[in-house]
């Protein structure tokens, strides 16, 4: 069975037509954001070959020391009865050095920590790669609901324009109320187009966090959905198992292993030997024994137990501020989030509807002839202002939140804001019919 030409020449034509077709808008979301953080980020990739380093160490600090093998040949290629080989004496012995102290074992604690207090350094660039990640995303939710907001000023602003020409040619709109306006369409057209460049720097910020290009156009979530505090009292107690004080207590541990182990290397160790002794003189064969151990009349470690110690009582003093530190950042952070919070409320429940209610008097006496086309748009402008600082509360809100998690180590930063995940009822009126409400 043949293809007809024709038809094999549209086939190809429509392949082609499809591979040159942009992809369509793909939407990203914080899983799948994280999830290829935790994949593909440049940083998090070089841990798999320290532990490899790690375990290499592993084994050299496992391994005895290896017994040597001693040849001695004396009373040779002298001169007299030593003449040549008559008098040779042939001794052939092997020793084995003892180490005492439990040095092997001490070797293997410390190599044992050295590779724990790598995992607590993977753990703290874990988080702070994730936070970073989640930062870029919450900067692009945070534009993305800008975007909108700009979109519906300009529909209300060309809305107010067209009915400002339309009775500026009935005579009741002065040229310069027209022109006051057709600025403020300019200027927020200009904000928008702001506002989308932000967005492709930020588009590629995202994506660099696991070293590759944005295959996406926009990100899910939502900021108002905002999750409710804990006591801080739960935040306070969980600050314990923060990934920073995890660290600094196993990197105590690492200094007092070597602490032990500088402590254990000031220790002499044994060698111990035997072999076979032959006399070609007397023809004469006879076992050797040999013992050896250095006379340690001073610790030749002493300087390195010192400065061990030291680093120990430095670490401990160190882990007591970072946890002081952290205290009063999270209960920083945690009055700012109460405050953010506050002020998002306040505006919801108090500054909106009072806006609102002022850009219904200013309308209904706009048609009365009371109010002129400044004073409308002052009242607008009030209402819109608030609905701005709201977004920009709520994405602090979250950056504020975001923060908290990181130094507390809380999960939701390695799965992610569920509320981001989830869909806001919005009103289904578009902005300038909310403000002609």
């Amino acid at each position: 069975m043949t293809m007809n030409s024709g038809y094999a020449a549209s086939v190809l034509l429509a392949l082609v037509l499809l591979w040159a077709m942009p992809a369509q808008a793909t939407t990203l979301t914080i899983e799948e954001a994280l999830k290829r953080t935790l994949v593909q980020s440049p940083g998090l990739q070089l841990y798999p070959y320290q532990q490899r380093i790690h375990d290499a160490a592993a084994i050299s600090a496992g391994q005895r020391p290896n017994p040597e093998l001693n040849l001695e040949l004396a009373d040779v290629l002298g001169t007299g009865d030593s003449t040549g080989f008559k008098n040779a004496e042939l001794t052939l012995s092997l020793s084995q050095l003892i180490e005492l102290g439990d040095k092997r074992q001490k070797r293997l604690e410390l190599t044992q920590w050295q590779s724990k207090l790598t995992e607590q350094q993977y753990q703290l660039d874990k988080v702070d790669a994730l936070a970073a990640t989640m930062r870029s995303f919450l900067q692009l939710l945070h534009q993305q609901d800008l975007l909108q907001w700009t979109e519906q000023k300009m529909a209300t602003e060309q809305q107010m324009l067209d009915v400002a020409k339309q009775r500026a040619k009935a005579g009741n709109v002065t040229d310069a109320d027209v022109t006051r306006l057709e600025l403020k369409v300019l200027q927020s057209r200009m904000e928008h187009k702001s506002l989308l460049a932000e967005k492709r720097v930020n588009l590629r910020l995202l994506a660099s966090h696991w070293a590759s290009q944005p295959d996406f156009e926009t990100v899910s979530g939502d900021l108002s959905l905002l999750p409710t505090l804990p006591v801080l009292a739960d935040v306070l107690t969980q600050l314990q198992q923060a990934p920073e004080l995890q660290w600094w207590l196993t990197q105590s541990r690492v200094l007092d292993s070597q602490l032990q182990l500088a402590k254990a290397l000031g220790q002499a160790d044994l060698t111990l030997g035997a072999g076979i002794r032959r006399n070609e003189q007397s023809n004469d064969n006879a076992f050797v024994l040999q013992l050896s151990m250095p006379l340690s009349l001073e610790n030749p470690n002493r300087g390195a137990v010192l400065a061990s110690e030291a680093l120990a009582e430095q670490t401990k003093l160190q882990q007591q501020q970072t946890m002081q530190q952290l205290q009063l950042q999270t209960e920083r952070i945690y009055l700012q989030l109460t405050q953010l919070s506050e002020q998002i409320l306040d505006y919801q429940k108090a500054v909106i509807p009072l806006a609102q209610q002022l850009l219904e008097q200013m309308s209904a006496g706009y048609q009365q002839g009371i109010f002129d086309m400044t004073d409308l748009l002052s009242a607008q402008q009030e209402i819109l202002s608030a609905k701005r600082n709201v977004i920009d509360l709520q994405y602090a809100l979250h950056l504020q939140l975001l923060e908290l998690e990181r130094l507390t180590g809380l999960p939701m930063v390695v799965k992610g804001p569920q509320a981001l995940t989830q869909q806001r009822n919005r009103s289904t009126l578009p902005l300038q019919q909310e403000l002609s409400q």
